[in-house]
């Protein structure tokens, strides 16, 4: 976490060895006030940025780089790829990347050589992007301290892929679990499949190995594609740092030319679209209209975030947004709506909180990979759902609610099953709940918004911790 932040969860204290006591939060219902909060950084830019940075032959320099627990794990595997990462200064607001790509004669190839071990922490997508330059190395092995949540994340058809191109790559299990042990460093390219219908992580992590391919790379992806947005933002990020990629429209076909190699950028990072979901559907589902909120520094044109300003708009938000401004104002009456949910997974959750006050029914669909985050995010989320008073229904491949304009009971304890997804979520619910929540697991928010209960505070909401 910056030094800038302060987070609520610190006044937990310590138990008598010194570790930090487990610690909930109980959030009374509460009308926010006027805000304009800076937005975190995001998350999927800032891991491909810096993945880029690290890769390239020379300095680079990322600015607003996300901080949060998943960054720390971002750090760690960059620094185990070779490359040396210093804050510019003590406001560490500007990363200076001395990137470890290196080129030896007419050979692209990484500083670091191997053998070590990557603690991945709970970060999938930084796994998933570090498996395929992982490869790179003569051995690395990739751990976690989550073996309950991102230690049952699959990776199998990843690890086929690399394992296809040359590599030895071997999971705890069939599925690819973690702990996973690669050796490589001798991989020579080609014609490789990838299957899309889990994650689109796997065809990213492939995507960022090609250029250190002496024969080059083309990907056929095959089952179709999820999160194409991330996708798009990957090959985003290629481009500016000088790879070029030929590919067809429907993103199935993929060809990375031999020859190439990541150059040196400044990069800078654009606010996080699912951490700016969360505030915005806060606000958007308040009975006030004397709740405002303003967010700056969310990048125009991005796929994730065209889409989620279609779904809250859907649903009755009352949206303005003018350049890279988004201002949300409560007290509307929210109406039910369809929405493809695939192109801002990572926002739904937040959505179906604030779709359930919202007067008909909501349904979200095309999210059955949800299923396979930190936690079940369908079926997880509307357990706790249910507990406070709401009315979903979870499906294989949907979530539907029946909105509750008048609010929900609440006076529940509900559980963030270690994910800083449902954690935002349940939030929202309890503001709108007459009797408040309590939420425990609350320490897993650092994963991505390490602040938010703290900025919650601030806007006027009623927050006290509960000591186990």
């Amino acid at each position: 976490m910056n030094k800038r932040d302060e987070s609520l969860l610190s006044e937990s204290g310590e138990d008598s060895q010194g570790s930090q006591a487990e610690v909930a939060l109980h959030i009374a219902p509460s009308v926010l006030k006027t805000a304009s909060p800076e937005v975190p950084s995001s998350k999927y830019y800032t891991l491909r940025y810096l993945l880029a940075a690290t890769l390239a032959v020379g300095e680079s320099r990322i600015i607003l780089p996300a901080r949060s627990d998943d960054s720390e794990a971002l750090f760690r595997g960059c620094r185990a790829l070779g490359a040396q990462l210093t804050w510019e200064d003590e406001t560490e607001r500007v990363l200076i990347v001395q990137g470890a790509g290196r080129i030896d004669g007419s050979v692209y190839m990484l500083q670091g050589t191997g053998p070590v071990t990557i603690d991945v922490g709970n970060a999938g997508a930084v796994l998933r992007l570090l498996l395929g330059v992982g490869t790179l190395l003569s051995e690395v092995t990739f751990v976690t301290d989550h073996p309950q949540s991102l230690g049952k994340r699959p990776n199998r058809e990843l690890l086929e892929a690399l394992n296809a191109l040359g590599a030895q790559c071997e999971g705890r299990s069939p599925e690819g679990y973690l702990p996973v042990h690669m050796q490589g460093g001798t991989l020579q390219g080609g014609t490789v499949q990838i299957s899309g219908a889990r994650s689109s992580q796997y065809l990213s992590s492939l995507l960022f190995l090609g250029p250190f391919l002496p024969a080059g790379l083309n990907i056929d992806v095959i089952d179709g594609l999820k999160s194409q947005p991330l996708v798009r933002a990957t090959l985003e990020v290629l481009h500016e740092a000088g790879i070029v990629v030929t590919y067809d429209e429907t993103l199935r076909h993929f060809s990375i030319a031999p020859g190439q190699h990541y150059q040196p950028r400044e990069y800078i990072i654009p606010g996080d679209y699912p951490s700016a979901a969360a505030l915005l559907a806060a606000y958007a589902s308040s009975y006030s209209s004397e709740s405002v909120l303003q967010l700056a520094r969310l990048r125009q044109g991005d796929d994730v975030g065209e889409a989620l300003k279609v779904a809250l708009n859907a649903l009755g938000a009352n949206l303005h947004v003018a350049g890279d401004t988004i201002t949300v104002r409560g007290g509307q009456r929210l109406h039910g709506m369809r929405c493809d949910g695939d192109a801002i997974i990572d926002c739904i959750p937040v959505l179906v909180a604030c779709a359930c006050f919202a007067e008909g029914e909501t349904v979200f669909y095309n999210i059955e990979s949800l299923h396979y985050k930190e936690c079940d995010r369908i079926d997880d989320l509307c357990a706790e759902l249910r507990k406070a008073g709401c009315d979903v229904e979870p499906q294989r491949d949907a979530i539907i609610v029946h909105g509750r304009p008048e609010g929900v009971e609440g006076g529940v304890t509900v559980d963030g099953h270690s994910d800083h997804r449902l954690l935002m979520a349940l939030a929202i619910v309890a503001l709108r709940s007459r009797h408040g929540l309590t939420l425990t697991g609350v320490e897993h928010i650092a994963k991505s918004y390490p602040y938010f209960f703290t900025e919650l505070q601030r806007w006027g909401v009623e927050i006290q911790p509960v000591l186990g």
